[in-house]
């Protein structure tokens, strides 16, 4: 096992990378002719700054491209259906086993009088509920005790839940830089986000959610509620792996990290692959964009490796 810490460079090109032996503690450099980062978004981006690699974003400014553009999710829109005549296999399931409809996704709808922009998808899915701990129980039950028992027991197979996923757009004032005060075990600054939601995201969340809930009446559940409000972002408990930018695509390099090969502007043997790359996030899950970006990466690697040179 070993740790990345800092992508060694000339300020023009990548020439290896430092790392340590989590057992040891021993400390190598390893000389290398094409570096490429495919850690999580926030991993990719503290590595990069970690480096001195790109220029950091300055929110003050506007300027730089390390760190900017950062984006999450708006997923707290939903609709709950609680059915007192009829029951569901919900002990089973996938991760990604459901249906997803985009009538209200992007601009795939009239936004006039509207208060945001794009949209989100509307989705029921069966991940298997595991027991005790995804008892779902009607508003006003109590949290323990007979009733509580009760309650979970008579909806343990027959509640449902429409989900949305909502985009998220990115704003100035949201962005990656190395945190100030705090530091890992070997010493180096984390990584500090600073993000909230705003006022277009509350929209989004309040107008999903009515859409939420139409699709759950026509169900004919026994009970219904409906959630579309937004809270201010807390990372406790950790709500999702959907975190886009810090080192986004483009074909400015003033205001982009990497171009559409995931190449590096300012570093042309460093590919930057994963959704940190993302200039904002979709009312999608990111992976199946990821695939695509990383065989074009991967296509990228393969050109640079045999003619050199910034890739168009």
């Amino acid at each position: 096992m070993s740790n990345v810490t800092q992508v060694l460079n000339d300020g023009k090109k990548a020439t290896g990378v430092v790392y340590v032996n989590t057992l040891t503690g021993e400390e190598f450099e390893r000389p290398a002719d094409v570096v490429i980062l495919s850690g999580f978004v926030f991993t990719n981006v503290r590595l990069l700054l970690l480096s001195k690699l790109g220029v950091p974003y300055d929110p003050v400014t506007g300027t730089g491209v390390i760190g900017r553009n950062y984006a999450y999710q708006v997923q707290s829109a939903k609709a709950t259906g609680f059915f007192d005549d009829k029951e569901f296999n919900l002990y089973m399931g996938a991760g990604a086993l459901g249906s997803i409809f985009d009538d209200f996704n992007g601009d795939n709808f009239d936004h006039t009088n509207l208060k945001f922009i794009h949209g989100g998808g509307i989705r029921i899915t069966q991940t298997g509920a595991r027991p005790i701990g995804n008892n779902t129980v009607p508003k006003g039950t109590p949290s323990w005790g007979k009733e509580f028992k009760q309650a979970s027991i008579k909806y343990a197979n027959s509640v449902l839940t429409v989900g949305t996923q909502g985009a998220n757009m990115p704003w100035k004032h949201h962005y990656l830089d190395l945190d100030p005060t705090y530091k890992d075990a070997y010493g180096l600054p984390l990584l500090r986000m600073t993000f909230d939601f705003e006022e277009q995201d509350r929209e989004l969340a309040k107008f999903l959610g009515e859409k939420a809930g139409e699709v759950m009446k026509a169900m004919s559940p026994s009970k219904m509620e409906v959630s579309g409000e937004v809270k201010a972002y807390d990372i406790v408990p950790y709500q999702s792996t959907h975190n886009t930018g810090g080192a986004i695509m483009g074909s400015d390099p003033k205001t982009s990290a990497v171009n559409t090969y995931s190449q590096m502007w300012d570093a042309e043997n460093v590919f930057v692959v994963g959704a940190s790359s993302f200039p904002h996030n979709s009312g999608y899950n990111p992976t199946g964009t990821l695939g695509a970006l990383s065989y074009r990466a991967a296509e990228g690697i393969l050109k640079y490796v045999k003619q050199g040179g910034p890739l168009v």
